[in-house]
């Protein structure tokens, strides 16, 4: 089997348990399992991946719409989030958030942004039935808004902490590797930067850069919502069993 065919059945695989979500029939115990699959799958993908096959490799564009109130929390999660898939992407209105790069990289930050949204309301509810909700003198709007920063905050910490992670991780593998080998990794490290802003410019987009800051309140309740983003299982589980890391039992 060459490699485009072994490529190609890789992704198929890749789409297919990235379909598996709880929303869509499959048990949390399935739908973890199966993120589980993908993050190998993926591994293997990006091992598997030359030169030659990412020049045929085509970009993506995909929008992911969180309609809740914890979508603001999501907005101040997403940069840590694209750095950490590689990928581009925006917000566009309210609800929408959009995604562009390679396919795989796409499928695993909408599956991210999909976990912290069902973590961060399942999160919620329960901080809601604590006594800490109840001991809080703030307004409920004021303490879920704290919490919700809290949460966001500590997942875009250990995001970005994976990431730094991943890339060290890469250099001593090019560092231990023959010269030969090491310049081929690199090359792929800049072909596929390349590959996603090329096929972002042929977007036409002009996006604007849009600053903005939070107050916390209530710091009780941020420091609720950073444990509770320590809790959310969101490592690619290579090497580790389904069970390794995953989302709090409803």
């Amino acid at each position: 089997m060459d490699q485009q065919t072994e490529l190609a059945k890789v992704k198929a695989r890749i789409r297919a348990l990235s379909a598996r979500t709880v929303e869509r029939g499959c048990s949390e115990a399935e739908a973890l399992a199966a993120a589980a699959k993908v993050g190998e799958l993926l591994e293997v993908y990006g091992l598997s991946m030359s030169e030659v096959s990412l020049r045929e490799e085509a970009c993506q564009q995909r929008r992911v719409t969180i309609a809740g109130p914890q979508r603001l929390a999501l907005r101040w999660l997403y940069p840590p989030l694209l750095r950490f898939c590689e990928c581009r992407g925006w917000t566009d209105g309210r609800a929408d958030f959009v995604l562009f790069g390679l396919e795989p990289d796409v499928q695993m930050a909408e599956y991210l942004l999909r976990i912290a949204d069902s973590a961060l309301a399942f999160e919620e509810s329960r901080y809601r039935a604590s006594p800490d909700w109840h001991r809080s003198r703030a307004t409920p709007q004021t303490r879920l808004r704290s919490f919700r920063y809290g949460f966001a905050d500590r997942l875009g910490q250990r995001l970005e902490a994976m990431t730094a992670e991943r890339e060290a991780a890469a250099e001593q593998r090019r560092a231990a590797a023959a010269p030969a080998a090491a310049s081929a990794s690199t090359a792929l490290v800049l072909a596929k930067e390349k590959k996603v802003e090329e096929g972002f410019r042929t977007l036409g987009l002009r996006l604007k850069t849009v600053y903005s800051t939070a107050t916390v309140r209530d710091r009780g309740a941020y420091g609720k919502g950073q444990a509770a983003g320590g809790r959310v299982g969101l490592e690619r589980p290579v090497g580790a069993s389904p069970a390794a890391g995953r989302l709090p039992r409803r």
